[in-house]
């Protein structure tokens, strides 16, 4: 009988508990829906702001350079004379090969020496410098300060350092010129003394490489050097271009040299593309190329040659460039992007343009009540549309960032990108 008691007793509180459940969520559901009737419209609004999008044609560039790889004497620890990218002059001594690891070490130390006893040198300022001096180092030393920040907003580390050699000696200069110290001799004196405490501790010579010719060094290679060459560049055809295109990097010259030469500032880039393509762009003409892999870096490059074959669809073209930028990545094999057009004008969401009664255009709010202003698409990207700016019809010839229509999409409007019920004349509560 006791169980029996116990089993009811649970069902009755098992009931009430469901009940109650059901209660709570009818409870909350009409609290929504009081809510939904009684808040008024809700709507998604953004402001209207003028903007510029550049078209981009995404391509892969195999690069080719002018190179000459140095072979290795010997066997052991490589030190660097050159920071990769330095220019050298015929018989400047590029690097040393020591057996003895710890000689490498101090090898290095005496460069970086080196390296400190120039800024000095650099950091010296004449006599009778004046107050003009020390405003014109104020703005030089914000200048590249802020060029400093850019780079690192960009997450753009080498191109931050580019200019930390130009910045210590700017900053010394302005110490210089706020204290009696016209110069850094005694700092200099101080290196050269512990430069030749150093020099004294080398126990060997070791196997010394010079510049045979004049260029830019480099301290590694990816084993193109010898594939991605001037003569094959000049000869090439589209099926030697494909040949390229599956090249494989030859290890034993990675393995058996100690870096390489760049004889010539030019580099080249070949890019595939469709003849229909390919015919929009003329030899001799300067095109801007955005390099993901060197920070979003833009330069401009020469058309040079266009390579077709009557029986094929494709055509590759050959850019050049002269500039070589401190920290670009000159890797054999990159996405680039060929810039096209740039368009300018005002910048809306894509989920506000709509098209009513044959007219593209958006709705907008004057005041709480909604109007439609009409609106043409110039270019989308990334969510967005790029569009044009109205017309003052007083100057129709005249581009006026600044005019406010009633009738077309302008600078600062307030645009609907999503509601319900969302309709010309309406009035928000």
């Amino acid at each position: 009988m006791p169980i029996k008691q116990e089993v009811f007793r649970l069902k009755s509180q098992f009931a009430k508990q469901f009940l109650m459940t059901l209660l709570s969520l009818f409870i909350i559901a009409y609290i929504v829906l009081q809510l939904a009737l009684n808040v008024g419209d809700l709507v998604e609004i953004e402001t209207v702001t003028y903007a510029s999008a550049t078209e981009k044609l995404e391509l892969t560039a195999y690069l080719f350079r002018d190179e000459t790889p140095i072979a290795a004497l010997s066997w052991g620890v490589n030190s660097y004379f050159f920071d990769d990218g330095e220019r050298v002059a015929k018989g400047e001594q590029l690097a040393v090969t020591y057996t003895n690891e710890n000689d490498a070490m101090i090898q290095n130390k005496i460069k970086n020496i080196n390296k400190k006893i120039n800024i000095l040198k650099k950091s010296a300022v004449n006599y009778g410098s004046s107050t003009t001096d020390i405003e014109k180092l104020d703005k030089i030393i914000s200048d590249v300060t802020l060029e400093m920040l850019k780079a690192i907003r960009k997450n753009d580390l080498p191109g931050a350092l580019r200019y930390k050699e130009e910045l210590t000696i700017q900053n010394n200069r302005y110490a210089a010129l706020n204290s009696s110290q016209n110069n850094y001799n005694s700092q200099i004196l101080t290196l050269e003394n512990e430069k030749k405490a150093l020099e004294r501790m080398l126990q060997s010579e070791g196997a010394a490489y010079t510049a045979s010719v004049p260029g830019y060094f480099y301290s590694t290679l990816d084993g193109y050097e010898n594939i991605f060459t001037m003569e094959k560049l000049e000869n090439l055809t589209l099926s030697a271009f494909e040949q390229l295109k599956n090249a494989v990097p030859d290890d034993n010259l990675i393995r058996n040299s100690i870096g390489k030469l760049v004889l010539s500032p030019n580099w080249y880039i070949a890019c595939e593309m469709d003849k229909r393509t390919a015919s929009n762009y003329v030899k001799g003409k300067s095109y801007n190329f955005d390099f993901p892999m060197s920070s979003d870096m833009i330069i401009s490059m020469k058309l040079d040659r266009v390579i077709t074959q009557s029986d094929q669809d494709k055509a590759v073209l050959i850019f050049c460039s002269n500039i070589m930028p401190d920290g670009f990545n000159y890797i054999r094999m990159q996405t680039v992007r060929l810039m096209l057009k740039t368009y300018e004008g005002l910048r809306i969401p894509t989920s506000a343009l709509r098209k009513i009664n044959g007219e593209t255009g958006v709705y907008a709010l004057n005041g709480n009540k909604i109007v439609f202003k009409k609106t043409e698409v110039l270019f989308e990207e990334n969510g967005y549309y790029i569009c044009t700016l109205p017309v003052d019809p007083a100057y129709p010839n005249r581009k006026n960032i600044a005019y406010v229509s009633k009738t077309q999409l302008s600078l600062y409007d307030t645009v609907i990108s999503s509601g319900r019920d969302i309709y010309e004349g309406k009035v928000l509560q």
